[in-house]
């Protein structure tokens, strides 16, 4: 259906002789920031460059690197416990829900009026791929696009979290934040000139997530669908499956989280595809997907996503329990007093309760720095060794890769009409 209204639309702007093309609501437009953006007041100014090229049916309706402008739509409050937190690590300035929603398009030296959903930003977006595989391409040859799906660097990492731990600091959206911003109202744009081939690899299809997948409130055999984002054409360049066809599967495994840090697992597949001249059987294995750094996502050979404990995580717990043992060690000094040790101190309140301990290891007893010390390592200990792991979340609109076709076998199809 919905690929006869936009060739009904297409037909009847051709013969009034304007060439015009109709982008749905509900597309996401991935965009990515060019600049830093510091978050002071709502209404702020934003641009971003879109890091993918957005299909309609057989053809493409907007170019990567086409220009979106837009502005900080929302600045919300903190949690109160997300709050609490902050302040007891010395955090003075936790981050706010802060939300963008974009407004206009720069196409051609014309500005094109459009609305999309409010969206949050993502700071790090990776692409990860099966063992074995390549990675979802990157196709904008832009700073901002780079930035956006770009493994983050260690010095990159390591320049936030310093950030982050300073008592008080401004919160900005780095270059290179992505935002996934539906539209919600259809937006219509000139054709473009000349049709365009997109290359695929043989039995590849790109595709997004129509609602949110998780491992800690899925069921084996809940119904998974998928809209395809990009049109997938023979060799001959006969088209195969157009953009806005409808994938639908089904979660073959669902694993929540559990204790000692085992995280959740997710994995599902697709039976059929939906296309104009009927619906065709497949098996579509997930090849890749689209994550946040900071979740860790994995994918196995088998195509289930799960989540890849770093090693990292037990860094901090031995340098807690490191800092409670050698809080209990006093030293004296030539006339036989003990000594305050002002350093060790600050060490046993800071594992512990960040800067607010810092400080009150040094005005209370020796004992209260232990204390803070201990309750620090164990605490650090519980969440990185013995608490549940993270659960496998996949929001609304992740961009996905599938095979299609069962493993090892090529996928074919006939051309649509």
């Amino acid at each position: 259906m919905r690929a006869l209204s936009v060739l009904l639309f297409s037909a009847a702007a051709l013969a009034q002789g304007v060439p015009e093309i109709a982008i749905p609501a509900g597309v996401p437009l991935r965009v990515a920031l060019e600049h830093r953006v510091r978050i002071k007041h709502a209404g702020d100014p934003v641009a971003g460059r879109l890091v993918e090229p957005v299909y309609v049916y057989d053809r493409e309706a907007l170019p990567a690197g086409s220009l979106v402008e837009g502005h900080i739509a929302e600045i919300g409050g903190v949690p109160f416990a997300r709050r609490l937190a902050a302040l007891l690590n010395g955090n003075f300035t936790p981050p706010r829900e802060v939300r963008a929603q974009f407004d206009a398009l720069v196409l051609n030296g014309s500005r094109i009026p459009l609305r999309t959903a409010l969206t949050r930003g993502a700071a790090h977006t990776a692409r990860v791929a099966q063992p074995g595989k390549k990675r979802l391409p990157r196709v904008l040859p832009i700073p901002a696009a780079i930035l956006a799906f770009k493994e983050p660097g260690k010095w990159s990492r390591l320049k936030s979290r310093l950030i982050e731990m300073l008592p008080y600091h401004r919160q900005a959206w780095q270059a290179g934040t992505l935002f996934n911003a539906a539209l919600e109202q259809p937006v219509t744009l000139p054709a473009a000139a000349p049709q365009t081939f997109p290359e695929a690899a043989p039995g590849e299809v790109r595709a997004r997530l129509l609602a949110t997948l998780s491992s800690a409130t899925a069921l084996r055999g809940a119904p998974v669908e998928a809209v395809v984002t990009k049109p997938v054409f023979s060799a001959d360049h006969k088209l195969l499956i157009p953009e806005g066809s409808r994938l639908e599967g089904e979660v073959v495994k669902a694993q929540k989280a559990r204790f000692f840090h085992r995280g959740g697992k997710l994995l599902f597949v697709f039976r059929e595809v939906k296309l104009p001249l009927g619906v065709q059987r497949i098996r579509g294995d997930l090849e890749g997907v689209e994550a946040d750094f900071d979740a860790h996502l994995a994918l196995d050979a088998e195509g289930a996503t799960h989540v890849a404990s770093p090693k990292t995580r037990f860094i901090f717990p031995a340098i807690a329990t490191a800092a409670a043992g050698l809080s209990f060690h006093q030293d004296y000094n030539s006339q036989g007093i003990p000594d305050r040790d002002s350093g060790g101190r600050a060490e046993s309140g800071a594992v512990g309760l960040g800067l607010i301990g810092t400080l009150v290891a040094q005005l209370g007893p020796r004992g209260v720095a232990s204390g803070i010390a201990i309750a620090g390592a164990g605490f650090s200990i519980y969440t990185a060794l013995i608490a549940r792991g993270p659960n496998v979340v996949l929001p609304a609109n992740t961009l996905l890769q599938i095979g299609l076709g069962a493993r090892g076998e090529a996928y074919s199809s006939q051309p649509v009409k």
